[in-house]
């Protein structure tokens, strides 16, 4: 297993959690304050940052970096969940079409547009991403055996496509390999052993800087499936970054983790934080992060019931971050229930920094220093 990854000749030491900043931004929070919290690197949405705020922007700004002012790493989405979210998950064809050339948005009155596995690499470098992903077509849970098989195919054959692209920008840009962005690509097939292994081979053939576990990760009750995590993980050799997208409960990267998973990413950190979860994790954990593998490790406070209205104790008497050194619980429940925006700041930093500091725990116990060879 690889302890960090060079890209650009920057150094990232894994694991690494990437918050969701798809559209330039983790919600509430600007660059200053993720540096602070310790956050390395960003997710940013392809299909979204396409259309506002446009391509002609993010050139002129020198990228989503220049625009968010922000020096971490950035990974950007293909845009294959949009497939998923707007036209699979929907299971109609009135907000578009997915062919073999690309998928078709905007039907329903709307513009047509084709969004092409081409023209998804060529708005990620547009958007300057330290990796890119390529497009793949989101699997669909329990459906038949056929539309996986479909989906599974169209990803490699996207994949191929992607590739082509990628390397003809890199060649256009006159860029080296210790200067250029890295390509992954996803590993696709559902709950289907035989045909994620077929998938996760034929990329193999491909090849590509490292490899993401794709589609619907989570099993019937909504935990994460883990027998599969594990499956699909032994499929990529070891000497290849592995990503497993979309996940990222500290329940999940503390047991990923352990088989082989490194890059994690996951929208519920600031999700919670914005709904009032806010997370408590013991110290116990903290100080042997593979207790973290147990839920009982850490817990939910949910800021917004009345008990917290009078509760001037910290909001996390272990963790420090911002909002626990500076302010209690009872003024976060205050700025919740008035939905001062306020609130959406101070929940995020806390919840981010709980995820900064597992992952620095991890890395100390671990010993995974920019010393180590990779």
């Amino acid at each position: 297993m690889i302890k960090k990854i060079v890209i650009k000749n920057k150094k990232y030491l894994l694991p690494i959690y990437l918050p969701d900043a798809t559209r330039a931004v983790v919600r509430g929070l600007d660059a200053v304050d993720l540096k602070k919290i310790g956050i390395q690197g960003v997710v940013v949405n392809t299909y979204h940052l396409m259309h506002q705020p446009g391509l002609a922007v993010l050139k002129k700004a020198g990228g989503v970096k220049g625009l968010m002012n922000f020096q971490g790493l950035v990974v950007s989405d293909s845009g294959g969940w949009q497939i998923f979210s707007t036209i699979k998950r929907v299971g109609s064809n009135l907000f578009g079409k997915i062919t073999d050339e690309g998928v078709i948005f905007g039907f329903n009155n709307k513009k047509k547009e084709i969004f092409t596995p081409e023209k998804s690499i060529q708005t990620q470098f547009a958007i300057g991403s330290d990796i890119l992903i390529c497009l793949d077509d989101f699997t669909v849970p329990n459906i038949e055996f056929k539309k996986i098989k479909e989906s599974v195919e169209r990803t490699i054959l996207w994949a191929k496509r992607s590739r082509i692209e990628f390397d003809k920008l890199v060649v256009k840009n006159k860029l080296t390999d210790k200067n250029r962005p890295l390509l992954f690509a996803v590993i696709q097939g559902g709950w289907d052993k035989d045909l994620r292994k077929y998938c996760a081979e034929e990329l193999l053939k491909i090849g590509f800087d490292g490899y993401g576990y794709g589609g619907y990760t989570v099993n019937g009750k909504g935990e994460q499936d883990l027998k599969m995590a594990k499956f699909v993980a032994k499929l990529i050799p070891d000497k290849f970054p592995k990503f497993a997208l979309g996940s990222g409960r500290l329940v999940d990267i503390a047991r990923m983790r352990e088989m082989g998973w490194q890059i994690f990413d996951c929208v519920l950190p600031t999700r919670d934080a914005r709904h009032g979860r806010l997370y408590l994790i013991k110290k116990t954990a903290l100080e042997n992060p593979e207790k973290l593998k147990l839920k009982s490790s850490y817990q939910f406070l949910s800021i917004g019931r009345g008990k917290y209205a009078q509760d001037l104790k910290s909001m996390d008497k272990n963790c420090d971050c911002l909002t626990c050194q500076k302010y209690s619980r009872a003024y976060l429940n205050h700025l919740f229930k008035i939905g001062d925006f306020g609130y959406y700041r101070l929940a995020t930093i806390h919840n981010l920094r709980q995820y900064a500091r597992l992952l620095k725990m991890v890395k100390a116990k671990y010993k995974i220093t920019d010393n180590r060879r990779m």
